[in-house]
């Protein structure tokens, strides 16, 4: 007489969180094969002559292997007995759960599943922590921290998450937490953004820390957390605007509508213009008139060259239109054209001061500007000398830049 399986999950570890489905499953079981982040106190409970199999499992360590785990579950239920599968959270998340079922079900053994609470969820509502909140984040984003973010064989786009605004969990992440920090950073999230790292949830030793994500590493190690531990990064609480974001893309790229789009519906920006009007030029002015009919009548326009009085002000969102005609009008203010030594120390100093204010403000500034690495030399030395001071610029703008962004053809990707 052929008996059955049951896949139960168990929860985050406290006895009592098991399904009051779950706890029934296992009370009625023949066998019970347990994992080791199941909840183990209820074996206390089992009625005398209950075979109990320990599988337990560890990224060093394992009992018994999953082909040697299937083949128990069969063979027990082949020889009539009812086999309660008792696994930690839910059987599905992160688990062999799925395969043990169509493993079984594939030898003809009739097979239940119980789900069961995911600490992915249980972790951070025991320490107080909203994955989702009507001002925050819209919703949430469990991944396995298993493998190093470089790794080829990752397939999660850390890119895509770092950027999604989801609160983001980790499960299994303890052992790559440096990796994962980093590369969420590097993906563009801010060092403050707020992360906790919940320890043994629902035990007797459960443990919060509350940090950064440029913090948590550290506060990990002096804690001495290990896991079981589940990590949460606040990512979705972050701004819809980063403080410093930079904007390139050629010639009619979409690069200043797109910028535009950044601080969204807000009516109090501070358009920065950095193109000179010529009274003798139509159709220069045209193009700035243009430019002045796509900006909300609520928004503010300063003509001005000076950026770094612009930066220190924090009154509001600022847009800086752009880099490119700025650089232009501080050479001719240089007096660089006339190859004087002076006039190079004099812009250099232009430049410092402005990248310096840059890295230093405490606004949310977006700034414009014409990416010129795509492979045409000018044909003067003039236009090659602007070519080569425009592109060193966009580069330290971009590496103090929190946000980097390149336009194409009206289609904007997030460089960093």
């Amino acid at each position: 007489m052929t008996g059955r399986v049951v896949v139960i999950g168990g929860g985050p570890g406290a006895p009592d969180l098991i399904t009051v489905r779950g706890l029934d499953r296992l009370l009625a079981a023949d066998v019970v094969v347990v994992d080791r982040l199941a909840p183990r106190e209820l074996l206390k409970r089992l009625r005398p002559g209950v075979e109990v199999i320990d599988c337990s499992r560890t990224p060093d360590r394992r009992e018994l292997d999953h082909e040697q785990i299937v083949a128990l579950l069969i063979a027990r239920a082949r020889a009539g007995h009812t086999v309660a599968r008792l696994k930690g959270g839910d059987p599905f998340v992160f688990a062999h759960g799925g395969q043990e079922v169509a493993a079984c079900t594939a030898a003809g053994i009739t097979v239940e599943v119980v789900p069961g609470l995911s600490s992915a969820t249980a972790a951070p509502a025991l320490a107080g922590l909203s994955l989702t909140a009507v001002d925050g984040a819209a919703g949430f984003t469990v991944v396995s921290g298993h493998l190093d973010p470089n790794d080829p064989a990752n397939r999660v786009d850390w890119r895509a998450l770092a950027r999604a605004g989801t609160t983001i969990v980790v499960l299994m992440g303890m052992r790559r937490l440096a990796a994962i920090v980093g590369r969420l950073q590097q993906d563009g999230l801010a060092p403050q953004t707020p992360t906790s790292v919940i320890a043994e949830a629902s035990g007797p030793g459960q443990r919060v820390i509350d940090s950064t994500l440029g913090a948590v590493v550290a506060d990990v190690a002096s804690a001495g957390l290990r896991n079981p531990a589940v990590v949460v990064v606040e990512a979705g609480g972050r701004p819809a605007t980063a403080r410093r974001t930079l904007v390139l893309g050629g010639s009619r790229s979409g690069k200043s509508d797109f910028a535009q789009s950044l601080v969204g519906d807000r009516s109090d920006v501070r358009y920065i213009a950095t193109a000179e009007r010529r009274a003798d030029d139509a159709e220069w002015l045209a193009r700035i008139a243009r430019h002045e009919g796509r900006r909300p009548a609520s928004w503010t326009t300063v003509e001005t060259t000076d950026l770094v009085a612009t930066l220190r002000a924090e009154d509001g969102p600022v847009i800086i239109d752009s880099v490119t005609t700025w650089l232009g009008r501080v050479m001719d203010e240089c007096g660089f054209w006339s190859a004087d030594g002076a006039a190079g120390a004099a812009l250099t100093g232009r430049l410092d001061a402005f990248v310096g204010q840059w890295a230093d403000t405490a606004a949310t500034v977006v700034a414009v500007s014409d990416e010129v690495g795509s492979g045409v030399v000018p044909a003067t030395a003039s236009g090659r000398a602007f070519r080569d001071a425009l592109g060193e610029l966009n580069q330290r703008l971009a590496a103090g830049a929190d946000e980097v962004w390149l336009v194409t053809a009206g289609i904007p990707r997030r460089l960093r």
